[in-house]
């Protein structure tokens, strides 16, 4: 029974439209629910809102405008994103863009590479030598499942924004297929080209393509490299025509400043990087979808130690690479080893952009070290022992995607679990908080103002219809239980049900978090701290928190107010008259200002 499972799996295997269906149908095995997912992020600006894409008619401006590609002014030229976002709204044919079908594309595109990645691996490794055809095809299906179930992919896949990152693999392994494939025809050589091209129009990530042409052309068509450098040449001018326009479109070449303050400070920065890639390549957690905490922290120094492992990396495998590239058994892997270092290059800073890393920046490296790792374990005398391994990583790959596919259901799911997962990124636990704000059950009650992200309360507020808006603020202070928006929102909520008991200890739980987080506190906190009390018919507290309320902010009028209208009620005259008199300052058209500080002097003076 075992010999004829062995055999029906071989007779499987040696058919290539058996291994490029079973690559093909993974994505959707695993990606695939993302049809039910939300827009995200940037998507609401690349997407969303932005009207380019709204109509056909706006291809011209796409190609020349750098607005075109998103709502909001962003320093990025990929107009082949832009187009097939175009492509789809058009499609689907709704007033608003939906996003199952972007979603779908995106798996769509990510299957299509992991399929042309294995046809890519199947023309490499038949030309090993010592490779048997069964052996190279099991390699090859490897990799594309490999490259298909890597967790270090749900970015591309699962975000509809890197679409440009999934369009541009297609092209480059289209492109390397052509090249692969070349028997010295025009037409293959000028499909090649145009794949390459379509790859920088796509992003500028595919630009070090033209260079591992040349590779391809000496090392596996073993052509003088003085002819392999003609060859060359096309593929460096589609690269230097694209390099110039997409500057003139936008502008400018970078992205930003430096991000450490100067250039080469920022070099130095980028050295700790090396190894945090290769364990995102090995698919090795944590993984997380903004590394935006090492902006802005401590600058390396040259000999600390993370600098130099990763100088030390870098250097050891360009060498390594440099070595096994001399030797034709070995030429592959030394081949797989440069395709991830070139295709770093565009993301390494050498032109400054505004992230250190992102996980996206993997997508078309992957590739390399996957077909480095797949020329090693051919080389191997074992390869069955290597192949088991290799299956074994892949299911445990399988089992992480899957739980990293779920992050991305929507931007609370995203911002929250990505939060709890990294604490130490600010912009996340920022972006949490906003998320849960932006929730449809809580707008009608709470906000955040745009610019400051402080707490703003509906003027209107039924606590007997905000049901869901206790359950929302539960989950999210059991999330973030030191964030203080969240601790107040549920202070306040309270306050208007009438629990002043419940409403006091979370309101002043608030006053000292805002103190704690933001090194200042929240005058409006008081405010409402304030509130509770009265209702609780503790006055004292009442009127001290007002009165700490106005010391933030002198000038707050409804906390001016409120302050005055206590100390009215309470006949404290002496306390109620500043606070008229600044009233009458600030609303001189408010007749009932005037009317109570007359009142409240006259009462002082008898």
């Amino acid at each position: 029974m075992d010999d004829a499972r062995a055999q029906l799996m071989v007779k499987c295997v040696s058919k290539s439209w058996f291994c490029g269906l079973l690559i093909a149908l993974a994505p959707f095995l695993v990606w695939g629910q993302t049809v039910r997912y939300d827009f995200v992020w940037d998507d609401l600006y690349l997407v969303q809102n932005n009207q380019s894409i709204r109509s056909l008619k706006n291809l011209p401006a796409i190609f020349t405008s750098v607005t075109a590609q998103s709502s909001e002014n962003a320093p990025s030229f990929r107009p082949l994103r832009t187009t097939f976002y175009a492509l789809l709204y058009t499609l689907d044919g709704q007033p608003e863009p939906q996003p199952w079908i972007f979603h779908l594309a995106s798996v769509v595109w990510h299957s299509l590479a992991a399929v042309l990645l294995f046809s890519v691996a199947l023309l490499f490794f038949q030309r090993m030598e010592g490779a048997d055809s069964v052996a190279a095809r099991i390699a090859a299906l490897l990799i594309g499942l490999g490259y298909t179930l890597n967790p270090v992919v749900s970015e591309a896949v699962c975000w509809v924004k890197c679409l440009d990152d999934l369009m541009a693999a297609v092209f480059v392994f289209a492109s390397l297929r052509c090249l692969l494939r070349w028997s010295g025809g025009a037409r293959g050589y000028l499909a090649a080209v145009v794949f390459y091209f379509l790859a920088d129009l796509s992003k500028e990530s595919a630009v070090p393509f033209a260079v591992g042409a040349f590779f391809i052309f000496v090392g596996f068509h073993k052509l003088p490299w003085q002819r392999a450098a003609k060859l060359t040449v096309p593929f460096l001018a589609a690269a230097a025509v694209y390099v110039v326009y997409r500057h003139r479109v936008i502008g400018k070449s970078e992205q930003c400043p430096p991000l450490s303050g100067s250039y080469g400070q920022t070099l130095i920065d980028m050295l700790p990087v090396a190894t945090e890639y290769l364990r995102l390549l090995c698919g090795i957690p944590p993984f997380t979808v903004d590394y935006n905490f090492m902006v802005g922290a401590p600058p390396h120094r040259f000999f600390s130690g993370e600098v130099l492992t990763g100088l030390a990396l870098i250097l050891v495998v360009g060498g390594l690479a440099c070595w096994l590239w001399r030797r034709e058994r070995w030429r592959l892997a030394a081949f797989g080893m440069a395709w991830t270092g070139l295709f770093l290059l565009p993301v390494a800073n050498l032109i400054p952009m505004m992230q250190y890393m992102a996980e996206r920046f993997l997508y078309l490296p992957l590739a390399g070290f996957l077909l480095a790792l797949g020329a090693v374990a051919l080389n191997l005398p074992r390869r069955g022992l290597a192949g088991t391994v290799a299956g074994l990583v892949i299911l445990v790959w399988t089992g992480l995607s899957l739980d990293r596919v779920g992050y991305w259901k929507d931007e609370v799911e995203l911002f929250v679990r990505s939060s709890l997962d990294n604490p130490a990124c600010v912009r996340l636990h920022e972006n949490a908080v906003i998320a849960v704000f932006n929730l449809p059950q809580m707008r009608s009650y709470f906000a955040l103002a745009p610019a400051t992200h402080k707490l703003v309360i509906a003027d209107k507020f039924d606590p007997e219809k905000a049901g869901t808006v206790l359950q929302t603020l539960t989950y999210a202070r059991s999330a973030f239980p030191t964030e203080h928006r969240i601790t107040m929102a549920l202070g306040i909520y309270c306050e208007r049900r009438g629990e002043a008991s419940n409403a006091i200890p979370l309101l002043e739980l608030a006053t000292t978090q805002a103190t704690e987080r933001q090194g200042t506190n929240d005058p409006e906190c008081w405010v409402e701290l304030a509130k509770a009390c009265v209702v609780q018919k503790d006055f004292d507290k009442a009127r001290a928190s007002y009165q700490t309320a106005l010391q933030l902010d002198g000038n707050n009028v409804p906390a001016l107010h409120a302050y005055a209208d206590l100390c009215y009620d309470r006949r404290e005259f002496k306390l109620a008259l500043p606070a008229l008199e600044l009233l009458e300052k600030l609303e001189p058209t408010n007749v009932e200002n005037t009317r109570r500080l007359r009142e409240v002097q006259a009462a002082l003076q008898r």
